[in-house]
């Protein structure tokens, strides 16, 4: 019983990412600049920290003074109607493609060896949920959201547990109101 309401918790979080994650999931990082246009991040990647699902701000931040310039964050088709992708520079734009394991950063212009000496991106990202992987597992959130998330999953499981349409319309009721 632990391990099918494991599993139908981790989906129903899942579930609740893709909806748009909520600000505490929010992380900072600092990437190592080198004279390259794109960057692979993901756990044991160039950039080793878990896939973001999102990067919602960037910053290319000086080194010796500390001043931070904020970077644009683009879509994929303004990013393809960028000329010359090989140009290098100090970056202004930024790209970011999620993959399936990974995601790839593009910034443009590229960094030059002398701007990537000077400067370091940091960027600020939505990182996944945690898993539930055992019993005694905390929720990935905050106490306010303990009677959401336990409504919604009485309303996953209600199914196979013998619940009445009457009794699982009811659950599911309560949970879209928690929710």
């Amino acid at each position: 019983l632990v391990s099918e309401a494991a599993e139908a918790l981790n989906m129903l979080v899942k579930a609740m990412q893709a909806d748009g994650m909520p600000l505490w999931a929010l992380k900072k990082y600092s990437v190592t600049l080198t004279a390259t246009a794109s960057y692979t991040i993901g756990v044991s990647a160039t950039v080793n920290t878990p896939k973001p699902l999102k990067i919602v701000q960037a910053f290319l931040s000086y080194t010796s003074s500390g001043i931070d310039v904020p970077i644009n964050i683009i879509t994929r088709q303004e990013y393809e109607l960028l000329g010359n992708k090989a140009s290098t520079g100090y970056p202004v734009q930024l790209f970011y493609e999620p993959l399936l394991t990974t995601g790839v950063m593009h910034v443009y212009p590229v960094p030059d060896a002398t701007v990537a000496a000077a400067c370091t991106l940091k960027i600020i990202y939505q990182r996944p949920f945690e898993d539930f992987d055992a019993s005694a597992d905390e929720p990935d959130f905050p106490q306010e959201y303990y009677h959401c998330l336990k409504m919604m999953l009485a309303d996953a499981i209600a199914p196979e547990h013998g619940l009445s349409i009457q009794e699982r319309q009811d659950l599911s009721c309560r949970a879209q109101q928690a929710r």
